[in-house]
C-alpha cells in the first residue's frame, strides 16, 4: 500500500508558510527598502550627493549595484516553496554590517557630512538594524515547534527505493557511522536489538561522542531517539534534543515504479534560548547539505551496491518542503 503524498504535503505546505510567513514579509520589506536606495543612487546620484554633502556619483552607483543584488536575493529567499533560514541569516549579517560600517565611517570622519546626510544616513542605519532584528526574531518564529519553547527542523528525500528495502536500512540504528562521514563510530550499547531502550552511542571524527536512546519504534515505519543531553561532555547546545527517522511508500512514474519519502527531524530546547536563531539556521544548512547524501547511501546499500559515503545526487532529491 502506498501513500498519496499530496494529501499528505497539503497541510505540510500550509503549516510551514504559516510559521515561515513573518520572515517572508520582513524579507520582502527589506528588498523593497533596499531597491528604493539603490534606485535613487542609480538615477539621481547627483540628487544623493546634494542630501549627503558629499559629490560620488560612481560610488553610490556601485553601492547601488551591491544593493539590488542584495534586494534580488531577497526576494528570491522569500518566494521560495522552502525556506532556506540559512540565508535569511547571511541577510540579517549583511544588514549588522551596514550598520556598524555607518558607525565606524561616522566616527573616523566626524565632519564630512552634511547635517542632513548625517539624519540621512543614521536613519538607513536604523532602518536596516531594525530590518535586521526582525529577520532574527522571523528565523526564530520559523523554526518553533507548536509546543513551547522547542525548536525544529526537518527535511525529506525522494528516493527510488521501495519504503521496506529502505527501512531494512535505516532500522539498523547502530550502522548509521556506514553513511555518515563525519562519523568515527556508532553502536548499540550492550549488545541490544533496535527498539525502544536501545541506546546508540556515536563518537564524530574529531573525538566529540553522545548517546542518543531509542523512545518510540515502529517496525517498518519509523523510530524516535531522545538525545542524552544530560550527560557529561554533550557536544550540542541544548538542554533536550529529540530526533527521528521516518520512512513512507510512495508510487513514481504513473505507479509503475515505487519508491519512497525519507523524513529525517530534530527537535531541540537551545541552551541557551537566545542562540536559537542561531543555532537553527546552521543546523537547517548543515542537515540540509549532508544528510540528502547520507540517505543516498542507504539507498544504494538497499539496491545492494556497495556503500559509499560519497554523495554523487542519484536517485534522490530533497523535497522544497518544510515538515
Amino acid at each position: 500500500m502506498t501513500v498519496d503524498l499530496g494529501i499528505v504535503f497539503r497541510p505540510l505546505k500550509e503549516t510551514a508558510m504559516s510559521f515561515t510567513r513573518p520572515l517572508r514579509l520582513v524579507l520582502l520589506g527589506n528588498a523593497f527598502f533596499s531597491t528604493a536606495c539603490a534606485l535613487l543612487m542609480q538615477i539621481n546620484p547627483v540628487l544623493l550627493g546634494d542630501l549627503l554633502g558629499v559629490q560620488a556619483p560612481l560610488i553610490y552607483r556601485l553601492i547601488g549595484v551591491g544593493l539590488l543584488v542584495f534586494a534580488a536575493d531577497l526576494v528570491h529567499q522569500a518566494s521560495r516553496p522552502r525556506l532556506a533560514t540559512w540565508r535569511a541569516l547571511y541577510a540579517s549579517a549583511g544588514d549588522v554590517l551596514w550598520v556598524l560600517a555607518t558607525i565606524v565611517g561616522l566616527l573616523l570622519f566626524p565632519g564630512v557630512l552634511s547635517p542632513s546626510g548625517l539624519v540621512t544616513v543614521s536613519l538607513m542605519a536604523t532602518v536596516m538594524l531594525v530590518f535586521g532584528l526582525l529577520q532574527m526574531r522571523g528565523i526564530r518564529i520559523a523554526h518553533r515547534a507548536p509546543d513551547g519553547d522547542v525548536y525544529r527542523h526537518c527535511i525529506m528525500v525522494r528516493v527510488d527505493v521501495p519504503a521496506p528495502a529502505m527501512w531494512e536500512v535505516i532500522r539498523r540504528i547502530g550502522d548509521i557511522q556506514r553513511y555518515m562521514p563525519s562519523l568515527k563510530s556508532s553502536q548499540i550499547l550492550y549488545g541490544r536489538e533496535p527498539g525502544v531502550g536501545a541506546v546508540r552511542h556515536c563518537v564524530d571524527q574529531a573525538g566529540k561522542s553522545w548517546s542518543e536512546e531509542c523512545i518510540a519504534f515502529t517496525p517498518g515505519r519509523e523510530f524516535t531517539v531522545r538525545f542524552l543531553a544530560d550527560e557529561p561532555g554533550f557536544p550540542f547546545p541544548a538542554s533536550e534534543m529529540f530526533g527521528g527517522w521516518e520512512v513512507m511508500p510512495e508510487e513514481q512514474g504513473g505507479g509503475e515504479r515505487e519508491g519512497s519519502v525519507v523524513k529525517v527531524w530534530w527537535e531541540l530546547t537551545t541552551k541557551p534560548a537566545w542562540l536559537a536563531p542561531l543555532l537553527l539556521p546552521l543546523l537547517a544548512f548543515q542537515a540540509d547539505r549532508d544528510f540528502t547524501g547520507i540517505i543516498e547511501a542507504m539507498a544504494g546499500d538497499a539496491r545492494g551496491e556497495p556503500v559509499s559515503r560519497r554523495a554523487t545526487g542519484s536517485g534522490v532529491r530533497l523535497l522544497p518542503l518544510a515538515c
